[in-house]
């Protein structure tokens, strides 16, 4: 490239950054007469419903190169210096999400930072990471979030005591045992089975279940629960969820597994039918729900049932969200079934988190933005 037409570049940038710039105070000034708006009428700052509106009008209406989790961040910063102006035009500063989304990034963190981290074997591949920080980020909580792959549980829950950790995600193979070595499981968690949250305070931990509001929204946009038949391969954490979230809202289930020692116990207890994994092709049901770990990962080329009984189903969901079309996925689709990926769980499971730690609605969109650009991307 010759310098005259790298010159010629260079002033277009230029021109480029001077229309951003003047765009960019026209739009606080916008924002800071609707901060004097919101201050007359008593409203917060934080508009929850109208800031994710914005991250789905820009999914939607943007066209590239820029992909949908670049176009979120860049905005999410405009957003939360938003918020700050607004702040200070009220002189309210008793929120705690009204800085900016930098002042609480990972270069700014100090002894006033609260943790939060995710506890299982292996962790490297989730992206709550990613979905929780981003949320931090944007409301501008000083908090991080970490990934911690346990070897010895006992150990990670008393070291999580002793350094004040605030809250964990609690994932495989850990939902169940970590139930005797915490202060408190609650009534739902306690019925389930399985934690997979903990909120550690000063009465001690107490553990609770969000896996089953996520698999309930995931699967009741596929088809109404009630009066439906779910046919549930796994007898794990995961499993005891969805099961439960299924017979909550009326509908029934049917457990189905390697083991029959385990699948009858998880059957026996939710007053559900057992059928053992080698004899899946005779379970009949509405929807197929796979709550294993087959398929994920980096062993995407597996399924947990042959393709030849999907056809059975009106529904197939798969829990893993890493990749977001499972082999399982793929099969169903072919076979004429709708489907229904992790992914949606994942993430209801996680904003619920995020609300019982923070008090906060979280930024869905934004995190929904990130978490898929990153899955698409690997």
């Amino acid at each position: 490239m010759s310098k005259d037409a790298l010159d010629r570049l260079r002033r277009r940038i230029e021109d480029l950054d001077g229309a951003l710039l003047k765009l960019l105070n026209q739009r606080a000034e916008v924002s800071s007469e609707i901060g004097q708006l919101k201050g007359k009428d008593g409203l917060s700052i934080y508009d929850h419903s109208r800031e994710e509106l914005i991250f789905r009008y820009l999914a939607q209406h943007n066209e590239g190169p820029l992909n949908t989790s670049e176009v979120s961040r860049i905005f999410g910063e405009i957003i939360s210096i938003s918020r700050e102006l607004q702040s200070n035009i009220r002189g309210d500063d008793s929120e705690p999400h009204i800085r900016s989304a930098a002042d609480s990034d990972a270069g700014m963190l100090s002894g006033h930072t609260s943790v939060y981290g995710i506890l299982g074997n292996p962790v490297a591949h989730s992206m709550s990471p990613l979905m929780h920080n981003a949320a931090f980020r944007f409301l501008g909580i000083d908090a991080i979030y970490l990934p911690f792959e346990v070897q010895e549980l006992q150990g990670a829950v008393a070291g999580m005591k002793a350094l004040g950790i605030k809250g964990a995600s609690v994932t495989h193979p850990f939902k169940r045992e970590i139930s005797a070595l915490i202060d408190k499981v609650d009534d739902t968690a306690e019925r389930i089975g399985a934690v997979n949250t903990l909120v550690f305070g000063t009465e001690g931990v107490r553990g609770t279940n969000t896996d089953w509001i996520g698999a309930v929204r995931c699967l009741e946009a596929l088809l109404p629960i009630k009066d439906h038949k779910f046919v549930v391969i796994g007898a794990g954490g995961a499993a005891r969820a969805v099961v439960f979230g299924v017979t909550t809202k009326g509908g029934e289930a049917v457990v189905v597994n390697r083991s029959e020692k385990k699948g009858r116990a998880l059957a026996e207890e939710f007053d559900c039918a057992f059928v053992s994994l080698s004899e899946i092709e005779s379970a009949r049901g509405d929807c197929l729900v796979n709550t294993t770990p087959i398929g994920m990962y980096p062993e995407e080329n597996e399924m947990p049932v042959p393709k030849g009984v999907l056809g059975s189903f009106k529904a197939v969901a798969d829990v893993i969200y890493n990749p977001i079309e499972t082999m399982l996925l793929r099969e169903a689709e072919a076979a004429g079934c709708m489907v229904a990926s992790g992914f949606e769980m994942f993430l209801f499971q996680g904003t619920e988190q995020f609300r019982i730690w923070t008090g906060k609605e979280a930024p869905a969109e934004l995190m929904k933005n990130l978490v898929l650009d990153r899955l698409k991307a690997q």
